[in-house]
């Protein structure tokens, strides 16, 4: 259909007054939009893999019912026992259920620890984090929770807690690393770390202070 000559000026004169309006409203400057503080408002937390967290990052309760596979020293000193114990204790008030796993052989005591397919194989101290960290590198479908000690890498599968005096990265040191204070944060490290696995904060150290 052709348009008659008075309607296509009428157009233009629509489509130029729209044009003018349009550059009129791009010369004025754009509102600023002021951020309302808000009370609740926090900074995040980065989650760079490996970080080491403060346990406040922690959100999720410690889930009930879980199967723990324990691995300790067999020559366990004063300190893992106490540990231990304090582990059983808590592992106790979640309803958890703990196989112990102690072996001249720490390889053989961490094997029999992934054959009773547990929900987290828990190693206590510093003394066996070598073979956990290999460990846990060759089982990726497999949660590890590492109390009183760290790796030396991060992995994805793996979160650390640690407390004063126990909380060096082990695998490669010479001397070995300190381990004490077990009686007082090792039951409390056990819960941390459950409700951390449930709050996604896998292959990440969480820090009790």
């Amino acid at each position: 259909m052709k348009w008659s000559l008075p309607a296509a000026v009428l157009v233009l004169s629509i489509a130029l007054v729209g044009c003018t309006l349009a550059v009129e409203a791009s010369d004025q400057p754009a509102p600023t939009s002021v951020p309302t503080p808000s009370a609740s408002a926090s900074t995040p937390v980065e989650l760079v893999p490996g970080s080491t967290l403060d346990r406040s990052v922690v959100t999720a309760a410690v889930p009930d019912g879980a199967t723990l596979s324990v691995v300790v020293p067999s020559d366990a000193g004063e300190e893992e026992l106490a540990a231990l114990a304090a582990v059983q204790k808590a592992a106790a008030r979640h309803g958890a259920t703990v196989q112990v796993h102690a072996d001249a052989d720490p390889v053989a005591a961490v094997t029999a620890a992934l054959a009773d397919r547990p929900d987290a194989v828990v190693g206590i101290g510093p003394a066996l984090v070598g073979v956990l960290d290999r460990a846990s590198a060759a089982n990726l479908d497999v949660s590890f929770l590492l109390l009183g000690t760290q790796l030396a890498e991060p992995t994805g599968n793996v979160i650390a807690v640690t407390w004063p005096g126990a909380e060096e990265r082990a695998v490669f040191a010479e001397d070995p690393a300190s381990f004490s204070g077990g009686a007082a944060y090792a039951g409390a490290a056990l819960e941390i770390g459950l409700a951390a696995f449930a709050s996604g904060l896998d292959g990440h150290v969480i820090a009790l202070d």
